[in-house]
């Protein structure tokens, strides 16, 4: 039989073959697996519906008639820790914190305890701390807000997990800014009026203290930007650039008061015609009288004899205004009756004449 012949006849045998099993009408093909398509579409639906517990119990029946499917065993168990999850949500929203750690022990003892519900481990000393947290405001300082951040900062990572809290932390951040800002400018002020009365009252040491402490911790303060002004011009310039920085002017007023003996006449002309109708502070009074008239002085005399607490001038500073305003003689008037009077004497003449020449400053006061 030749090669040609032999393989004919296995095509032949081979086709008569597939004729036969295609024309036999007992052969079947197996039966569709309905139950397994219904239970699945069944058990799909309820999951997308958030229908957890129906699908729970549509996948422990899938589970029951079908054991060797994988699908039902792995769908069953991603949605009991689902519902677990949200027994834990619903409790936490409602503060309910001792049931929380009931239900977190329970599913842990009976050992099903999900990494997604060990998450909620941290959830009540969170919480805790967060009331300890608010139960702390209002605020009296910012470093209020600190210590308070600190309590959270170990449950940062859960508190997070939340859209409210980043919203509460962020309006807390904000009022710890707004805070901060306001208490350094009242320190400010505060060394400020320090240098200030330290500038009429004190000796170099105790200014040269004030300035000090001030740049120890305000080393970008205005006032030593006030340091190297020489002339008029600079000093214009100078009343320019601080507009608008807080306390620049009184730095400015301080700063030329400190620096008067050193001062040009140019720059003391410019101070002069700053300080002239609204000084800030007792060096700008000061400056004001000593460039000004009787009027000024008695104005600096009453400003330091009603400070609190009391300003006692240097005597270079009393002196100056003595030479620029010798009192006229006042009839009767028991200081003129000295031989020879004394600082003290000088400063009562100036208060008493200024008292009599300015009668409306109760009514201003009352006002």
């Amino acid at each position: 039989m030749g090669l040609c012949q032999l393989s004919a006849e296995i095509f032949i045998v081979i086709f008569m073959t597939i004729c036969l099993c295609g024309c036999n009408d007992n052969a079947k093909a197996p039966d569709y697996d309905n139950f397994r398509a219904d239970m699945t579409i069944q058990s799909v639906e309820q999951i997308n519906l958030g229908q957890t517990e129906k699908a729970i119990e549509t996948l422990k029946e899938f589970r029951q008639k079908a054991p060797e499917d994988p699908f039902p065993v792995a769908a069953t168990r991603i949605e009991e820790i689902r519902l677990e999850v949200e027994k834990a949500n619903k409790l936490l929203r409602a503060g309910n914190i001792n049931e929380l750690g009931l239900l977190l022990q329970k599913i842990e003892t009976e050992g099903n305890a999900s990494p997604e519900i060990l998450a909620f481990r941290a959830a009540p000393p969170a919480l805790e701390a967060l009331a300890k947290f608010c139960a702390r405001m209002p605020w009296e300082r910012s470093s209020d807000i600190t210590d308070g951040f600190e309590l959270l900062r170990p449950y940062m990572n859960i508190l997070k997990s939340s859209a409210a809290f980043n919203a509460f932390e962020a309006f807390q951040q904000s009022k710890f800014e707004t805070m901060k800002h306001d208490e350094q400018l009242h320190d400010i002020e505060a060394m400020l009026n320090k240098l200030d009365r330290e500038a009429i009252s004190g000796n170099a040491k105790t200014v040269q203290a004030a300035i000090e402490a001030l740049q120890a911790k305000y080393p970008h303060n205005a006032f030593f930007a006030c340091q190297s002004f020489q002339s008029a011009a600079d000093i214009a310039a100078l009343n320019v650039n601080l507009e608008g920085i807080p306390y620049g002017r009184e730095a400015l007023e301080i700063a030329a008061a400190i620096r008067w003996e050193g001062l040009s006449e140019s720059a003391r002309r410019g101070i002069a015609k700053l300080v002239a109708k609204t000084p800030q502070t007792y060096s700008g009074a000061w400056l004001s009288a000593l460039n000004g008239d009787r009027a000024a002085s008695v104005d600096f005399f009453n400003q330091i004899r009603t400070a609190v607490p009391l300003i006692q001038p240097n005597q270079k500073i009393i002196a100056s205004l003595l030479k620029l305003n010798e009192a006229p003689p006042v009839k009767d008037d028991w200081s003129r009756r000295s031989p020879c009077p004394g600082v003290p004497e000088s400063i009562a003449q100036i208060l008493s004449v200024g008292l009599h020449n300015t009668p409306n400053t109760k009514q201003k006061e009352n006002k």
